[in-house]
């Protein structure tokens, strides 16, 4: 898995970004699309793209389609849901303030049409997450697995 190491500082934000394709360029499944759930379980879970897709794919995921994720992982013991709701005259949680606030721990993060990765304040994705994109859930795993809904 090849994995670029950039600074993001966009629209006032500052966080690391890990650009990966999570193993899916040499894994048995190198043309996957819409592939973000797979890639964000396997970052967050130390698990092959492979095996990620493997569960998705009993979990009801079709190959190269949209996966209602936030359902299938809000009934899984290792996670635990913590929301991030809007108040009226305050800014909305985004990644660049999660990573300041939270700078240790995985996090399985969703965003309006896609998830991905936080880990240790890092983001990791194939693509750059605006900095100011808003985060509304949080799930956590007992042993410091997060899954936040943006």
């Amino acid at each position: 898995m090849s994995n670029s190491i950039i600074c993001s500082v966009n629209n006032g934000g500052n966080y690391t970004w890990v650009k990966t394709d999570s193993g899916r360029s040499e894994s048995s499944r190198p043309r996957q699309k819409n592939d973000c759930t797979v890639r964000a379980l396997s970052i967050a879970r130390q698990i092959s793209y492979d095996d990620a897709y493997d569960i998705l794919l009993k979990a009801g995921r079709k190959s190269g389609c949209r996966f209602k994720f936030s359902d299938w992982i809000n009934k899984q013991s290792w996670v635990k849901k913590i929301s991030f709701p809007a108040i009226k005259g305050q800014r909305r949680m985004n990644p660049a303030t999660f990573v300041q606030q939270y700078p240790k721990g995985v996090f399985i993060c969703k965003v309006a049409k896609h998830v991905f990765t936080i880990k240790d304040g890092v983001v990791f994705d194939d693509f750059e997450i605006n900095p100011d994109r808003c985060i509304c859930k949080l799930t956590i795993k007992h042993h410091t697995l997060y899954f936040l809904i943006y």
